[in-house]
């Protein structure tokens, strides 16, 4: 919930131009407010939903926020449950905690990506730009920790340096093989972004944003390959689906432009929870 309100700010902030750190104050009266004035939700409820010095409103949507972040955040705990309650001192926990900790990263900027292109059909460059950037590096250093293990492992007996080079090409193997969620992580990256902004050179421009391309890059950072497949396909589903219903309803027009940020956000986030299940299921169709 802690995060939600971080988030939010994020986002507030990535809207109107403003620097990300100082003090969080009051959107009407500019007052700074104090610790005590920004306990997720509890402030919000105790204070009936209005500012502690000049009494306006606040948007609902700063509790929506915090709920839902700590619904994500609390669900991506649970389904990494398993893989922390390893030995503390293991190599895998370790790997798990990393692990953990990114995807609490990549919900993180999901969410303020969400926010911002809901709001104003804005995919900031200062969010974006710099989640690309920590992706790269983090699954850079998982596949640099994953390989120098293999090779610390094997060194430890005789065996094992029996399968190191020179004396085999086991460890080159191996090596390649833990480096391939990177290149997939990669591939996924540009293959996505690549696409989308085929898509604008086709619609020249209607159809997505430069923005939506930086997007789908860091999906394909952040997922990988199949799940970001998963993610691209569902977000299109999800927008279809909702782009109709608007236009049965008559709030859109067929060929009017919707954000694509938020359904993207959408697919990225069941494919992040639920992506081997759908995988699974799916490929056992026809068995």
């Amino acid at each position: 919930m802690v995060l939600g309100s971080f988030t939010k700010a994020l986002a507030d902030r990535s809207l109107s131009n403003s620097i990300f750190w100082g003090r969080s104050y009051c959107l009407w009266c500019k007052h700074k407010l104090h610790w005590y004035d920004l306990f997720p939700i509890l402030s919000f409820l105790f204070l009936r939903g209005k500012c502690h010095y000049c009494h306006k409103a606040i948007g609902i949507e700063y509790l929506l926020v915090e709920v839902v972040m700590g619904v994500l955040i609390g669900f991506l705990f649970w389904q990494s449950l398993q893989s922390l309650q390893l030995s503390v001192f293991s190599f895998q926990s370790l790997i798990a905690l990393f692990d953990l900790f990114f995807k609490i990263f990549f919900i993180c900027v999901l969410v303020v990506l969400f926010l911002t292109d809901l709001k104003k059909m804005f995919i900031p460059d200062r969010i974006i730009l710099p989640a690309i950037k920590i992706s790269i590096i983090f699954i850079i250093f998982i596949t640099i920790i994953k390989v120098v293990f293999l090779y610390y492992t094997l060194n430890q007996t005789r065996l094992g340096q029996l399968l190191l080079p020179p004396h085999s090409d086991y460890f080159q193997r191996h090596a390649m093989i833990t480096a391939e969620p990177l290149v997939w992580a990669v591939v996924s990256g540009l293959l996505i972004a690549g696409f989308f902004y085929g898509l604008i050179l086709i619609t020249k421009g209607k159809g997505m944003g430069g923005g939506d391309v930086k997007l789908g890059a860091f999906m394909g950072l952040g997922l990988g390959f199949p799940a970001s497949l998963l993610a691209v396909i569902t977000a299109f589903l999800i927008g279809a689906i909702y782009s109709i219903i608007l236009i049965l309803l008559g709030k859109k027009r067929f060929g009017q432009n919707i954000a694509f940020g938020p359904f993207l956000v959408i697919g990225s986030l069941v494919a992040l929870f639920w992506g081997k299940e759908i995988l699974d299921w799916y490929l056992h169709l026809g068995t």
